[in-house]
């Protein structure tokens, strides 16, 4: 697999933190902002960003706060400072901005899209319709804040787990997101990872991992995607995969909340669709910006 290196890399301030921005094409075109998932980080936009530059736009992927090259979380609720740092990147690129969400990345998209609709154009979102409801359990905030705070005092006690090789770290998260191509899990490892004494580590804030159960919401979602009038593109893997959790059932119901909406299933792909069949994505956002315009 060979993957040129951006036309330019930046770190800006936003929002009392510093982000890495990744960008392709030419400055003045149309921006369209990239968002990764959960514990990954900009440089996995490498493949499809250079390609959507093509089509005449300013694309920008940034390493979120937490991960990558950017700072810290400095606590563990990571939502609503992330959508915070979107927001306020959005404005410096010039809105109204397209979006292009993974995972995460995609229903960060779709909070940006709901609550401040004036700064996107419009939004492909790549398999972030959210989990199944319940899976981050219930329970009251008494209950959440104990069990934060013991996460706390056992990531402060135990060190952030070290990998003896990036080979390591290949085949651990190999076995997480299996269908994943192995070049691109090798790509996702020599730009997330870090040396440390004694291996290496990622890059990704274990401040991330901690949060309080309970905070997924099915209704505040549905009411998001209600809010949002941007043109949507939803795309799907065909195949199960780690974090593809919702029946299609599930699918249509929340698909059936959005106002201005398409949904492709993409044949052959699992969770990381644009990297498991990236021509088939292609194709389906250039026929969706053909449609909705820049």
């Amino acid at each position: 697999m060979e993957l040129s290196e951006p036309d330019r890399s930046r770190l800006v301030e936003v929002n009392r933190t510093t982000l890495r921005l990744w960008e392709w094409g030419d400055v003045d075109a149309p921006a369209v902002l990239c968002i990764h998932g959960a514990q990954d980080h900009g440089r996995m936009w490498d493949g499809l960003a250079p390609r959507v530059a093509e089509l005449g736009y300013r694309v920008v992927a940034l390493d979120c706060r937490g991960h990558g090259d950017s700072g810290r979380l400095f606590s563990g609720h990571l939502w609503h400072n992330l959508s915070l740092d979107l927001c306020a990147l959005a404005r410096q690129l010039g809105p109204p901005v397209g979006l292009v969400g993974h995972s995460m990345g995609g229903g960060q998209a779709m909070f940006m899209a709901g609550v401040w609709p004036e700064l996107v154009r419009w939004v492909v979102d790549i398999d972030g319709l959210g989990p199944p409801e319940g899976a981050f359990g219930q329970g009251d905030i008494a209950e959440g804040a104990d069990r934060g705070l013991s996460a706390v005092q056992r990531l402060v006690s135990s060190p952030a787990r070290i990998y003896a090789s990036t080979d390591e770290m290949v085949e651990r998260r190999l076995q997480v997101n299996h269908r994943m191509p192995r070049p691109w899990m090798e790509h996702l490892v020599r730009h997330g990872s870090r040396p440390v004494e004694g291996g290496w580590a990622w890059k990704a804030d274990p401040l991330f991992m901690i949060g309080l159960p309970g905070e997924f919401d099915i209704e505040h979602l549905n009411a998001e995607f209600e809010m949002t009038r941007a043109p949507v593109l939803v795309l799907t893997g065909s195949e199960a995969d780690t974090w593809s959790d919702l029946t299609p059932a599930q699918k249509d119901e929340r698909l059936s909340h959005f106002v201005d909406v398409r949904h492709e299933e993409i044949s052959g792909a699992g969770h990381y669709v644009h990297l498991e069949q990236p021509d088939a994505v292609l194709e389906a956002v250039t026929r969706f910006l053909t449609e909705v315009g820049p």
